[in-house]
């Protein structure tokens, strides 16, 4: 099972309880009083389906990352982000194997004015890229996630 997030940063998801940590520190890095209240739950011998909504405030760098590399960092906005979600976990023996989700990001990203791009959003976006706040960010919320990952794995 794997997990996106900043695991994306070495150019791949990050499997198991690690990618878990490291996701959730990914994007907690950048919504502050984050939620997720869950709207339904229905499921079946192998598999449990969760509608929820994801909720809180940009207060942090969003980093985006597109095959191991920075593709973008939209930087805080204070705005409220309100979107829902649905997720499809796989069940075997009492665990959790797999996980799928359908995200509605066209929605988060316009709610952070981000797409359809605001201009002060874009020009906020573009000066950081141009300055290397963005690689810097990008750096920052990685590390953030190698550190939650690391808790999940043995130690030797």
């Amino acid at each position: 099972m794997t997990f996106p997030g900043a695991g994306a940063a070495r150019g791949g998801a990050m499997p198991g309880p690690a990618g878990v940590l490291a996701s959730g520190a990914w994007m907690r890095s950048a919504f502050s009083d984050l939620r997720f209240p869950i709207l339904g739950v229905a499921g079946n011998d192998d598999q449990v389906w969760v509608r929820l909504r994801m909720q809180g405030r940009h207060t942090g760098p969003f980093v985006r990352f597109r095959d191991g590399a920075l593709d973008q960092a939209v930087p805080p906005t204070g705005r409220e982000i309100d979107v829902e979600q649905m997720h499809v976990l796989t069940v075997r023996d009492g665990k959790v194997t797999a996980h799928e989700a359908v995200r509605d990001d066209i929605t988060m990203l316009g709610q952070l004015g981000v797409f359809p791009p605001a201009p002060a959003t874009a020009a906020r976006m573009l000066g950081w890229k141009a300055t290397g706040r963005a690689a810097r960010a990008a750096a920052a919320v990685t590390t953030r996630a190698d550190e939650a990952a690391a808790r999940a794995l043995p130690v030797r």
